[in-house]
């Protein structure tokens, strides 16, 4: 392939990336599902029950997902669901059921090693977000990705369970946080053009 016909792949590659980036407002949407989610997750651990009780209710938790992300996609004027021939939006999905093949080691983890569940759960909800630093360009989805992951293990191990989903919730609010700016400032680019 040569240099001129590389570049404009590249150039075409970055204008999917940032449609896919301006339609679902970098996946904004789910991430603040996320922090609901952990915030009831924090709340199961407090409930009087045997830890498979408190495992199951977690999982149970994550059924909220998609109704919540669609309502914070209303809010914030996002189109989640959009149907788009868009390659890259097709690459997100993809990337959101790769976690759900990563779930099957928590469900395991659910029978075998109840008191290690939310450990497990909080490691793959974090390394999950890893390839969406690169659909939407965002360092706040690789960086989330490496503390969350590293972080949960070492909490969990050295402080406990409290204060593992406390630490998923405050990374999740700096995650939102990251990605309302990066969408301002590509909002701000985008209209000095004009």
């Amino acid at each position: 392939m040569d240099t001129i016909k590389l570049k404009e792949c590249i150039m075409r590659l970055d204008e999917l990336k940032k449609d896919a980036q301006e339609v679902q407002k970098k996946g904004l949407p789910f991430m603040m599902a996320s922090v609901v989610i952990w915030t009831m997750i924090l709340a199961v651990q407090f409930l009087n029950m045997k830890m498979i009780s408190i495992n199951f209710y977690t999982f149970m938790c994550s059924s909220f997902l998609l109704p919540l992300a669609f309502g914070f996609s209303k809010v914030i004027k996002a189109d989640i669901f959009k149907k788009t021939d868009n390659p890259i939006n097709k690459l997100g999905f993809i990337c959101t059921l790769n976690q759900m093949l990563y779930l099957v080691i928590v469900m395991w983890a659910f029978s075998k090693s109840p008191e290690a569940m939310l450990l497990l759960y909080a490691m793959v909800f974090g390394a999950h977000l890893l390839p969406y630093g690169w659909v939407y360009d965002s360092k706040a989805y690789t960086a989330a990705a490496i503390i969350e992951t590293i972080g949960a293990m070492l909490i969990f191990t050295f402080v406990g369970r409290y204060a593992t989903v406390l630490f998923m919730i405050v990374v999740q609010i700096v995650v939102c946080i990251c990605l309302a700016t990066e969408i301002r400032k590509a909002k701000t680019k985008i209209e000095s053009r004009y």
